[in-house]
Formats: C-alpha cells, structure tokens, sequence
C-alpha cells in the first residue's frame, strides 16, 4: 500500500536441454514480467530464440479437441486451481492421453446425439410442411407419377396471387389456394409439362418459397403425417435416452475436461514466452521483473533443476542501465488490502502510476468512500445499495470488483445517512448525530470547503514526496511544488482564520503579504533563473545565446497565475458536495409531494405507497449515478491532478 511491490530485474542463463524444466518453475512461481529480448542488446545483435511451432500446434489442436467436447456436452463453470506447473514438452502426451479417454467413451454418444437432433429436425420440417396441404387430402404417390402434367407446392404473398395469374394466362394451369398463413397464401400450382418452365419462371417472379417434397413419399398426406408424427416421437424418444448418458458424461468428465483445457492455456502460454527469450547456440537467457521477495525462491529451485549449470543474477531497478536511458519502464504491481483492490481499476482510468510514483490506489479508496457517503447519506439506500453489492459479489464472479466497490459505497452512504438522522428521506425515525442537511446548508457548505482544503493539502504533500522520489528539485520553487503549497496554505490560513476568529491583525496581514510576496517572486523567476543558468553553461562552451529569456519570463507570469488561480477553483469545486447532498435530500421532499397529491387526488393508500417505492428507486439509480460522476470528477480533476503524473505500466505476469 502506498507503493507498488518491490521489484528486482532478474536475468537467467539455462542450457537448452533444462529450458523446460525452467519455464515450468516460472509458470509455477506466475509473478515474473518477461522483458522482450529485442529490447536488450542482444536482441539487437540477432539472438532472438525461437517458439516450438510442432509443440504449440500439438497444444492448439489439442484445445480445439477439448473446447469441442466441453461444448458438446454443456459443461461450464470456473476453471479449477492447478497446482505446479509441469514442462510442456512432457506435459502434451499425458494431456493427449487423458483427451483420448473422454474421447472415447464420449464422441460415439455425442455422435449419434447430433445426428439424432439432425434428424429430428427434418422430421419436424417436413411434418410442418405436410400439414399445409393437409386440408386437400392429396395422395402424393399419384402426383409423382403423372405424366404430362407438373405441380409445385408453395407459399406466394397474397398481394402476388392476382399478377400469378396474369403471368399464366397464356397456358393451361390451375392454381388452387388451400389456406392463408400471416399473409401468404398456401398454394398448389398445377401446369401441363410442356409449360414447366414458364410455370416456374411465374412463380419466381411472384416471390414463391416451394415446400420441397421429396419424390420417396407415397400416400395420403394425413397417412404420411401419422407415419412421421408415430417415427419423430420414437426419435425423441431415443435423444431423450442419449441426453440423459450426455448429462451422465457430463458430470464424470466435466471437471476432468475443465483442469485440462486450464492445463493447456497455461502450457501453451508457457511456450509463446519463449519468444522473450534469447538464444546462444544452445544457451538460453531471458530477463524480466520479478517481486524482490520472490528471487531466493527462484534461484533456489532453477539452480536445483539445472544441476547447478544456471546462471541467475539479479539488479536493483536503479542499477538497470536501460531504465536509467528511458528504454525499459518499470512495471507496476499493486500491493493493496483485498477491501482497496477493487480501486484499482479507478486508478488505473486515470493512468498507470510510475514505480517512483506514490501509489495513490489507498487514498484514493478512503477518499471517494468519504465523498460518496457524504453527497448519498441515507440509511435506507445506503443498505439498499450494500445489499446489491453484495448479490453481486456472490453471484456475478465477473463483476466481482465493483460489487465490492457498490457494497463499501452502500455502508458508506449508511454510514452517513445515521450521521444525517435519515432513513429513506425521513428524517424523524432516528437522532441525527451530526446534522440535517437541509437545515444546516451554511454549515454543510463550510465543511465541504474544509474536506476540499484538506484533500488538496494533502495531493501537495504526496506531490512533495513525488518530487524527492524522483530528484525533481528544481520543482520545489515552482507553483506546483513547495513554494505553490506555502502560498496555497497562507492563503487557506488567513480565510480560515478570517471565519473562525475574526480579520486578521495588522502584524498578521503584513506577515502574509511578506510571505506571500516572496513566495509570488520565487515561483515567477525560478524557471527564467534557471533557464540563464542553463545558457551561462553554453556560453562557456561557445554556444551562447540571450534570445527567449523574455518570453521565458512572461511565460513563468502566466503558469504561476495559472496554477494559483486553479488553487483556488479547485477548492471552490468541492462545495458540490453540499450541493449533491442537498439535492439527495430535495429528491426526497419532491417524492413525498408527488406522493401525497396522488393520495390525495386518488383517495388510494396502495398508489401512495406505490408512488414512493418507485420515486426511491429512482433516486437510488439517478443520483447514485450523478453522485459517483461526481465523486470520479472531484478524485482525477481535483485530487490527483496535484501529484499523479502516471507514465508507467501495469505488470504482466507470466500467467
């Protein structure tokens, strides 16, 4: 918390014959981010090592195989936790071993089950397609055998019927409509053979859709129908008993199939890192972030793998002569409690902290809990909004982050919603233990200026911190470093000593403006000092030159002004959270009123009842919603902006 995990570079040198054994260690340990070779110098020499192509197609068709069997028979559910990781090259012929086994007891079910539904299906179009033309009770034996007439059996729009019969109207036909079907029209179409294909060309051009029937039914139609309807539920009933054994497969084999598809993704990884690897002759190296914690660990068991013939060595990041160029960016691992993780991904919107960064994830959870509760302060919606959480980090594994996050800003906004004496906008059931809103907006207002001060004050000091992390000294006198935050605080210390005391002395308001002024002189010129020191330096090496010291310095004007007059927004901006939570609490006088001119207006206590439930609910998702934007705007535009400057990149463990 407060920093990211500590890292170390690590490089391993391992002969080829021990580069499995190795990478089944990093897949067990998961927590190495590999650097790609191209980015060192050998890989710029050409020593990239190359991925297993014959392996990697072994474990692509392999995952087809069992994707294909979990498919098949219905299986889902999260992957299973695997214990050590095992070498890819020996781990396939167990894997293809254990695939073959389900494989066989399963693909003949599976097989006959397919073709079953298959059947099924064409059993089920063409009983519907028969019984279009059962009302004419046709024997479609001697249709099939008539020998100078043609028929066809379709559906034709009925707006299309009139110009079908113009079009024939030059050859014997018949056209005899059985039943109308949501606007089209059942049709039987009757033509002498010669004129076949101006029958077809006709029915065509008025949009037919043929019923296709096949030359082998012999018969009556309704005799037809029966004999399909008896062979369909014989095939129904069969696929019933193959469903059954498929749901049998699938509770005996479900898991085993799940840990094998999980076994193949973490091989099959395994073997893609190898293209981060170098290769010299038959010597492999690869490089990468490791937690500093996790390094003993490492050397012991590849230097127990590798009968001592590896090499590995590690450095501090510092040390990294590729960090120190700007090359190589060191990644950031978090390093929060499980309560702050889910805030991560809040952090993370904004921009990835740099490892020298302080890390602002914790802040930034307390913060935004505070502010929430603050602007949504009800018993009732605030345990609302904690139930829903937590349904949602029981039941949604996906959304588990914000479940958590809804659930922390629920007990929050119940938190405060005690504090406020308010339990679903009543504010009479419960003692409010601070204050209620609506009658305290002078106070409410105050305050919210003193959390903006404080949150302020407290992004300057992280910032403070950032700079002497990073050696950024030359900050310190500028408006955004220490010289900003004095005047920042001066000027916080004269308002709030103006509200809480009185006007200041004559003694303290000239200490301020003697402050304040050198302060002001301080942040101006530091930048054009800087910058005629800069050139006092080129002028010794005979490249000296005065022009733009004056825009320098009109520049140095404007960013101070700038920035102090951002100071000074920034902290005004927080008095939306007393406007937020007034508005919360208007919504809740507006949902009485409403409430009461329906009873009124309707004498029925159900609609008043009724009218209240659905104004909670929209206060729940409306200004829930508008509250967390605000609540996000205040955090990035307000509270980061002091010191986050971000630049860096999450860490990426091997798996």
């Amino acid at each position: 918390m407060f920093r990211p995990v500590q890292l170390t570079r690590v490089t391993i040198q391992i002969p080829e014959e021990y580069i499995s054994v190795v990478m089944a260690i990093l897949g067990d340990l998961r927590l190495l981010h590999l650097i790609r070779v191209e980015e060192t110098p050998l890989g710029r020499m050409g020593y990239v090592a190359h991925v297993n192509i014959p392996l990697l197609e072994r474990y692509d068709a392999l995952l087809i195989r069992v994707n294909g069997l979990l498919e098949e028979l219905q299986v889902s559910g999260a992957a299973p936790l695997l214990g050590r990781a095992q070498q890819p090259d020996k781990l396939i012929f167990r894997l293809e071993e254990e695939c073959a086994g389900v494989e066989q007891q399963a693909l003949d079910i599976l097989r006959e089950k397919k073709n079953l539904h298959t059947t099924l299906g064409k059993d089920q179009d063409l009983i519907d397609r028969l019984r279009l033309l059962e009302p004419l009770g046709l024997e479609l034996g001697r249709l099939a055998a008539l020998r100078y007439t043609v028929f066809q059996v379709g559906l034709i729009p009925e707006e299309s019927l009139e110009r079908l019969e113009t079009s024939l109207g030059e050859i014997h036909h018949s056209l005899i409509p059985i039943e109308r079907k949501q606007g089209r029209i059942v049709l039987f179409a009757m033509a002498l053979k010669e004129d076949e294909a101006v029958l077809l060309r006709a029915l065509k051009s008025a949009f037919w859709d043929p019923l296709a029937l096949s030359t082998e039914l012999q018969g009556k139609v309704p005799a037809i129908l029966e004999q399909l309807t008896e062979e369909r539920e014989k095939t129904a009933a069969e696929l019933t008993e193959l469903e059954k054994r498929a749901e049998a497969l699938a509770r005996q084999y479900g898991g085993v199939l799940l840990q094998l598809r999980e076994q193949l993704l973490v091989a099959r990884q395994l073997i893609l890192a190898q293209q981060k690897f170098g290769q010299l002759d038959h010597t492999y190296l690869l490089t990468g972030w490791l937690p500093l914690a996790l390094f003993e660990e490492l050397r012991q068991r590849i230097m127990a793998a590798s009968a001592d013939k590896a090499i590995v060595e590690q450095l501090a990041p510092e040390e990294v002569k590729e960090v120190r160029s700007g090359i190589l960016t060191i990644p950031i691992l978090f390093n929060n409690p499980a309560l702050i993780r889910p805030f991560e991904r809040l952090t993370i919107l904004y921009a990835t902290p740099s490892y020298e960064e302080v890390e602002p994830t914790a802040f930034l959870a307390i913060t935004f809990l505070l502010l929430f509760g603050l602007m949504f302060g009800d018993v009732g919606h605030g345990g609302l909004l904690a139930v829903l959480g937590y349904l949602i980090f029981k039941k949604m594994y996906r959304y588990l982050d914000y479940g958590i996050i809804l659930m922390e800003c629920g007990l929050s906004a119940l938190l405060f919603g005690i504090l406020y004496g308010s339990v679903f906008g009543l504010e009479d059931l419960i003692p409010a233990l601070w204050m209620h809103p609506m009658e305290n907006i002078g106070y409410f207002m105050k305050v919210s200026v003193v959390i903006g001060i404080t949150m302020i004050s407290v992004g300057l000091i992280l910032n403070l911190v950032n700079i002497l992390r990073q050696h950024r000294y030359a900050e310190l006198l500028s408006s955004s470093g220490l010289a900003g935050a004095l005047f920042y605080w001066l000027l916080c210390a004269l308002s709030i000593r103006y509200l809480l005391i009185g006007p200041p002395s004559a003694g303290e308001i000239l200490f301020a403006k003697a402050a304040g002024g050198l302060l002001f002189v301080l942040m101006i010129f530091q930048h054009p000092v800087r910058q005629l020191l800069a050139r006092s330096r080129q002028k010794r090496e005979g490249r000296f030159s005065i022009s733009g010291v004056g825009v320098s310095f009109l520049e140095s004007i404007v960013d101070v002004l700038d920035e102090l007059l951002r100071y000074l927004a920034n902290t005004a901006s927080f008095v939306r959270i007393a406007a937020f939570a007034l508005a919360h609490a208007g919504l809740f006088m507006a949902v009485f009123t409403l409430a009461d001119m329906v009873r009124h207006a309707q004498g029925s206590g159900f609609l008043y009842w009724l009218s209240l439930v659905l104004g909670n609910v929209v206060i729940i998702g409306l200004e829930g919603l508008v509250v967390s934007i605000q609540t996000v705007r205040l955090e990035y535009y307000e509270f980061f902006s002091k010191f986050f400057r971000g630049g860096g990149k999450p860490f990426q463990p091997l798996l």
